[in-house]
């Protein structure tokens, strides 16, 4: 997405000074258990950054995530991160979100030529206990080993992918719950994970198989997981989707998900195709 074709509010968003009001408290809880849900081995704390050098295909993985305002100049702290990526063999990506804290970065960085990028809404609903939906359907809870392999199949994944997915799953510190979806022949049709963290279920990797699309098999998947989380005590449920994505978007505004705040990718010009 070039910076022509974003979405208008963003540049307003970030660039705000955000009110002080109760939504704010549980963006901020939305944004750390989504980072303890997508936590990688290979990282560093640098300045308020949290600077992330997983070998994935999700840019969230291997990107500097702004936790705090800095204290050092910007030049040095982009120099800094330019050069631990690069002896990681990675180009330099830096997620921004709508949320701050730093509200000045997205401007500088654009001075600077940083290029924007995937932008992605956060959305969120109230969970509470709810009726078990019928289906024909079989959820399967598997290990992180299975999950990851089935996900990278119906991705079309590469190896090296799918082996990060899977070692990200199994060093997760919060609780995971990955479910496949079966047929009547016992095919796995669909995935997702959901990860709770207190009363807080995040639901990742909803992907179904390209033979299989259009038959409602995501949306029961998603009921099954919201059930699961909701029995379990979480109040609260996310997501992340592409503003994009109509028909996903769709599907998770009948079960009550709105969009809560956004995030975006900066990327140096050289890497734009990162």
């Amino acid at each position: 997405m070039s910076a022509s074709t974003r979405v208008a509010p963003i540049q307003t968003i970030a660039r705000r000074t955000p009110p002080a009001d109760a939504r704010d408290s549980l963006r901020a809880r939305l944004e750390e258990a989504a980072l303890n849900a997508t936590a990688v081995g290979p990282q560093v704390f640098y300045d308020g950054w949290l600077v992330r050098f997983a070998h994935s295909a999700a840019k969230r993985a291997r990107s500097v995530n702004v936790l705090g305002l800095s204290t050092r100049p910007l030049d040095e702290r982009l120099a800094y991160c330019s050069s631990l990526y690069a002896r990681h063999g990675l180009p330099m990506v830096l997620r921004i979100t709508s949320i701050g804290p730093d509200f000045s970065l997205d401007a500088e960085l654009e001075s600077r030529g940083y290029t924007f990028t995937d932008e992605t809404r956060v959305m969120c609903a109230p969970l509470a206990p709810r009726p078990r939906a019928g289906s024909d359907l079989q959820f399967l809870t598997v290990d992180a080993d299975r999950f990851a392999a089935a996900v990278g199949e119906m991705r079309g994944s590469l190896p090296e992918h799918a082996a990060e997915h899977r070692t990200r799953l199994q060093g997760l510190a919060v609780d995971i719950l990955p479910v496949l979806a079966t047929d009547a022949a016992g095919r796995s049709v669909a995935a997702g994970l959901a990860v709770r963290d207190g009363d807080l279920l995040g639901l990742f990797d909803i992907v179904t198989d390209p033979g299989q699309r259009r038959k409602g098999y995501a949306g029961a998947l998603v009921e099954h997981l919201l059930a699961e989380g909701a029995a379990g005590g979480a109040t609260t449920a996310y997501l992340q989707v592409e503003p994009e994505n109509s028909a996903a978007r769709a599907l998770y505004g009948r079960y009550g998900f709105k969009d809560c705040y956004a995030y975006w990718y900066r990327l140096p010009a050289e890497h734009a195709d990162a």
